[in-house]
């Protein structure tokens, strides 16, 4: 299900640029654009909302304020050209604060925490129907945020500042992020055998001395990590008596 975004700010440039991400990541949606809090309090009333972008200094009720009348608050990323009402807006309970001029990577990281949030609560409801790890990653490429279901990834390559992701279905994604980074977002199954590759223990089909082969690819295992990668699997019962 996507979540649904509103947009409040009184400068159109900046609702414009707002827009234009939104409409970037396919699990968002937008459900207005408003020049002002009392606007945005229409939409709230009448439609579902599940992300708040909310400017802070506007005509007649500012960001802050609007805020404090709200008896259930979206998850709320606030959006000023000052810095210096950070520790205010913390004390509301936002996911984060963004000072203008915003990019898209600082954006998008916005973003990743309102979805992380998002998913540990569903986690957090008992005998919930929703309640399941999260099972996917969200990853920018070129202009895009692609979804990749965890099962589909085969091995990932570090190639300098960029990262590629080799899936079952052979898609090779280019995506400028940090192996470091990427390794933090996976579940246990996935293993830095080298620091130029991760893979998926559930794709690989043979081990040979220290040649890793997965389906169509081949992955090098740093002799530094074999002891405690062979050990893993052993854990994993993948290896025979």
């Amino acid at each position: 299900m996507n979540m649904k975004c509103l947009i409040v700010d009184d400068e159109h440039i900046a609702r414009k640029l707002l827009s234009d991400y939104v409409a970037k990541v396919p699990e968002l949606e937008l459900v207005a654009a408003c020049s002002s809090a009392l606007q945005a309090l229409n939409h709230i009333k009448q439609s579902r909302v599940d992300v708040l972008f909310l400017d802070i200094q506007m005509p007649d009720l500012t960001g802050l304020d609007f805020l404090k009348i709200l008896p259930n608050r979206p998850a709320t990323i606030l959006t000023t050209a000052y810095s210096e009402y950070a520790v205010q807006s913390y004390e509301l309970d936002v996911v984060d604060y963004l000072v203008k001029p915003i990019d898209f990577d600082r954006f998008y990281k916005a973003i990743t925490k309102v979805i992380s949030l998002k998913d540990s609560k569903i986690d957090d409801l008992p005998n919930s129907a929703f309640s399941q790890q999260i099972d996917k990653l969200f990853i920018k490429a070129d202009s895009k945020i692609i979804k990749i279901a965890f099962h589909q990834i085969v091995v990932i390559n570090g190639q300098g500042p960029y990262v590629q992701i080799i899936t079952a279905d052979g898609r090779k994604i280019m995506s400028l992020q940090s192996m470091s980074k990427l390794e933090e977002l996976l579940p246990p199954n996935f293993y830095r055998i080298h620091r130029s590759h991760i893979v998926n223990i559930d794709h690989i089909d043979s081990i040979d001395g220290n040649t890793i082969r997965l389906k169509d690819h081949v992955a090098v295992l740093s002799k530094n990590k074999r002891d405690e990668f062979l050990k893993l699997i052993d854990q994993l019962n993948l290896l025979g008596e």
